[in-house]
């Protein structure tokens, strides 16, 4: 059975967007885990706080990357936030990426999905985070899902698109 890890940035309404994809993974045979962000609370990086509380944040950070690591493909819904990817997302990514000595395991040949729900269209967030998981080794889906308050979420299409995503698990 195909491991997808849904890591959704916030507890809103991208969680609740995960929630959905992760029962339609189950309908197509997959096995998925849904973790929020905020459930994984680090500092703001800096090379200074990463030096004085690396010791501190260790757990955290080795709990996270477990996630990915233990995934075959990935499946990242954020909010647009200021025209681009919320900032919990990048500052975890900062973190793996500088507390794990094999941290490109964690994004290196895994095949991942973008997904948002926003309160416009979210464009600008999907073309942030393909770019940076494409930077990491991820080969991104060229399709994602994207959920309004004026465009809910197409469970026909989405199925779709998970189903191709699936596949090239």
């Amino acid at each position: 059975m195909k491991k997808i890890l849904i890591v959704s940035a916030t507890l809103k309404s991208n969680f609740e967007l995960s929630k959905e994809l992760s029962e339609i993974c189950l309908q197509l045979d997959a096995e998925t885990q849904v973790i929020s962000l905020e459930n994984f609370m680090l500092p703001l990086y800096t090379d200074e706080i990463f030096n004085k509380e690396k010791n501190n944040y260790s757990d955290t950070i080795e709990a996270l990357t477990q996630y990915f690591t233990n995934a075959q493909g990935l499946i990242i819904c954020g909010p647009e936030y200021n025209g681009s990817s919320h900032p919990i997302i990048t500052n975890a990514i900062s973190w793996i990426s500088v507390s794990t000595a094999n941290w490109r395991d964690v994004f290196n040949n895994k095949i991942s999905l973008v997904g948002t729900s926003s309160g416009g269209p979210g464009t600008k967030f999907l073309i942030s985070m393909k770019m940076q998981l494409e930077h990491l080794g991820s080969v991104v889906m060229p399709r994602t899902i994207n959920v309004s308050t004026s465009n809910p979420l197409n469970k026909d299409s989405a199925k779709k698109i998970l189903n191709q995503f699936i596949n090239l698990l």
